[in-house]
C-alpha cells in the first residue's frame, strides 16, 4: 500500500482511470474513499489508493485501456480477486467481479465469496473536475459502509466514510 497522496494528484489519477475505462467502453464501479469524496463532493481524508471494480471477462481489456493512459500494472504476491496499476505514486486496486447464478454480481473470494448484488450491479455518475465517474450508488455505499472492517487502520475510515455519507443524506 503506497502512502497518501496530495488530493490533487488523487483526483487527476482517478480521472485517468475513469477515462481510460469509459474510453474502453467497460463496466465498471469505483468505490472506497475516493467514491465518498464523489458523493459528498468534497475531499473527506486521505486516501491510500483508488478502487474499482471491473469484471474478470474484462481483465485483459481493462489491462490495455489502463497501460494505454500510461498506468503501469504492478501485481502484488498476495493478490487474490484483483491485481494493482501505478501512474505517478498514486495506486489504483482492482477488484475483479464474476456472475453470480442469480444474475448478480459476485467477488469470487476463494470460499467465502461476497454476493454484491442479486441482479446487474447499479451505479451512478458523479462529476469530478469535469469528468463523469462511474461509482456505486449511494444505497450500496452505505451497506458497504456500514460495517466496519475490523482492523483498527480500515475501521476508522469505514467510520469516517459513513459518517461523511450519512451527512449528505440527512
Amino acid at each position: 500500500m503506497e502512502p497518501p497522496v496530495d488530493p490533487a494528484a488523487g483526483r487527476k489519477a482517478l480521472a485517468s482511470a475513469a477515462v481510460a475505462l469509459d474510453a474502453a467502453d467497460l463496466d465498471h464501479w469505483f468505490f472506497g474513499g475516493w467514491a465518498v469524496d464523489l458523493w459528498v463532493g468534497r475531499h473527506t481524508r486521505p486516501h491510500d489508493d483508488i478502487d474499482v471494480l471491473v469484471m474478470r471477462r474484462d481483465e485483459a481489456a481493462a489491462d490495455r485501456a489502463l497501460a494505454g493512459a500510461g498506468w503501469v500494472h504492478r501485481p502484488m504476491p498476495d493478490d487474490l480477486v484483483g491485481t494493482t496499476y501505478v501512474l505517478d505514486g498514486s495506486e489504483l486496486q482492482i477488484t475483479f467481479l464474476v456472475p453470480g447464478d442469480d444474475g448478480g454480481v459476485v467477488v469470487p473470494v476463494p470460499q467465502a465469496p461476497i454476493a454484491l448484488s442479486t441482479g446487474p450491479l447499479a451505479y451512478a455518475v458523479r462529476d469530478l473536475d469535469g469528468v463523469g465517474v462511474r461509482v456505486l450508488t449511494l444505497e450500496l455505499m452505505l451497506a458497504s459502509k456500514g460495517v466496519p472492517r475490523p482492523d483498527e487502520l480500515g475501521g476508522a475510515k469505514d467510520r469516517a466514510d459513513l459518517a461523511a455519507l450519512r451527512s449528505i443524506t440527512t
